[in-house]
């Protein structure tokens, strides 16, 4: 039985502890077989604790957490505080932090932030910290807003199993510096890169550095850099780690989201086919079927790509499906800042290593398609200008990111809340160079001004700002 099978709350028992036993009442995140995190008690104050759990490798993550934690204190960083390190009663190695009372990410802090006067501010705190490690020798290799915590209004440095210490009581070069700051810049959506210039100028008076040149080097190195977190965020998609799951049973693989492990997704798995048959048809057709499915909570659309005949079964089984792509396409949007609705699951059909029919699901969004939006009467004119300028903006990213769409239709993008969505990712691709990028990006600025041929002054503005 795994810690997970157990009904909550359970004890563990701590070795060589004055108090060894440890309360666990809710788990926070669980890595089957490699890590498990929750919140507990011990010696009657709220804890937070890492359980390792991966007989190969569980010491070396275990010691190299706690050295980490151990030289952001050194360097003056704000860490929780470790109480206990060693090992439970079974052998496994553990680590109990105090917990941090309304604790909030930065992440989630920083979506909060309605101004871009206070993200300003917040990023001059969060990269002053990134100063003080640099200066100590310590970079952080999973730099991400996920691994800094808001309590009682103090910022927290977590995660010591990415902390590097690359030059031990030696502050890190510039150029070292620059790759750091690069890394933490590239999860912020481009939008806000604007930010940079006074930010890094911060950072660079407070380590007598050369702000020009330090800006310089990190705006040369963010789009090498949010490229391959781009596709390394959508290879791990495919596969099973804390944010997905998957699965394979004779003549299918999924994947699917691990937050959404309910009964209803079991449902759609066991037989996607019956699954479809109780929504409600939105699209039918010869190449794929679309029906939105409302059961409990869920409100879904399933789109199956749909195999016509034996040449067509033939011409795709040794590509992936469409549904394959799809899920990909969606989670390439989701780490660029780009609206899609969030991907559910993804299922392909199998004979052997031939592939046949896919399914995709995502959320339902409620909203109306572009071509419906800005024909409509009921919007006034200055609304219709916003959203113009928010797919300017869009497309200027797809320019940006070497992304092309395949299908710029209007009914292809969705407007909720005065923000474009992109759907239909199937023809979705990103490109490594603009050479071959950029004749399939003129298609797609072409097609999308033909959207607009009833509507020339708005087609007119569209031929002047669209990039490309």
């Amino acid at each position: 039985m795994t810690f997970c099978d157990r009904t909550l709350p359970f004890h563990l028992h701590l070795k060589s502890a004055q108090d060894s036993v440890l309360l666990c009442e809710q788990i926070l995140r669980d890595l089957p077989g490699k890590r498990l995190v929750f919140r507990g008690l011990w010696q009657r104050r709220p804890v937070l604790v890492k359980l390792f759990l991966d007989s190969r490798s569980a010491r070396r993550h275990w010691k190299r957490e706690k050295e980490g934690v151990e030289a952001l204190e050194k360097a003056s960083a704000t860490v929780p505080q470790l109480l206990f390190d060693g090992q439970l009663t079974d052998g496994s190695f553990v680590l109990v932090f105090e917990f941090l009372p309304q604790a909030q990410t930065a992440l989630e802090f920083w979506n909060t932030l309605g101004s871009e006067k206070c993200r300003l501010a917040f990023l001059q705190k969060i990269v002053e910290l990134l100063g003080t490690l640099h200066e100590a020798g310590l970079a952080q290799e999973d730099l991400h807003l996920g691994n800094f915590l808001i309590s009682d209004q103090k910022l927290y440095a977590i995660d010591g199993d990415a902390i590097c210490i690359r030059n031990s009581g030696e502050s890190l070069a510039i150029r070292a510096s620059s790759e750091n700051l690069a890394l933490f810049f590239a999860q912020l959506n481009p939008e806000h890169d604007a930010l940079m210039e006074s930010v890094i100028q911060l950072y660079a008076n407070q380590r007598s550095m050369d702000g020009i040149r330090l800006l310089e080097q990190v705006k040369l190195d963010l789009p090498k850099i949010r490229r391959r977190r781009r596709l390394k965020y959508v290879k791990k998609s495919y596969r099973s780690c804390s944010e997905f799951v998957r699965s394979k049973k004779t003549g299918q693989i999924a994947v699917a989201r691990r937050d959404a492990q309910t009964e209803v997704l079991c449902q759609f798995l066991d037989d996607p086919d019956a699954f479809m048959r109780k929504g409600e048809l939105l699209k039918g057709g010869n190449t794929s079927t679309v029906v939105r499915v409302k059961v409990d909570d869920c409100d879904w659309v399933v789109k199956r790509y749909n195999i016509k005949n034996l040449r067509h079964a033939l011409s795709r089984c040794f590509r992936p499906t469409r549904a394959w792509l799809s899920w990909g396409n969606a989670h390439r949007l989701k780490i660029s800042g780009i609206a899609t609705p969030r991907a559910v699951a993804m299922v392909e059909k199998r004979i052997g290593p031939f592939r046949s029919k896919g399914y995709y699901v995502c959320d339902f969004i409620s909203g109306v398609n572009a071509e419906a939006f800005f024909q409509s009467d009921s919007v006034t004119a200055s609304v219709k200008g916003q959203v113009a300028e928010r797919f300017v903006c869009l497309f200027r990213l797809f320019h940006q990111l070497y992304i092309r769409h395949g299908d710029c239709k209007a009914t292809n993008f969705q407007i909720k809340d005065n923000q474009p969505w992109v759907l239909d990712l199937d023809a979705m691709h990103e490109y490594s160079s603009p050479e071959g990028f950029q004749k399939f990006f003129r298609r797609d600025r072409q097609r999308f001004l033909q959207n607009w041929k009833s509507l020339p002054p708005l087609m007119h503005w569209f031929d002047e700002h669209l990039p490309g």
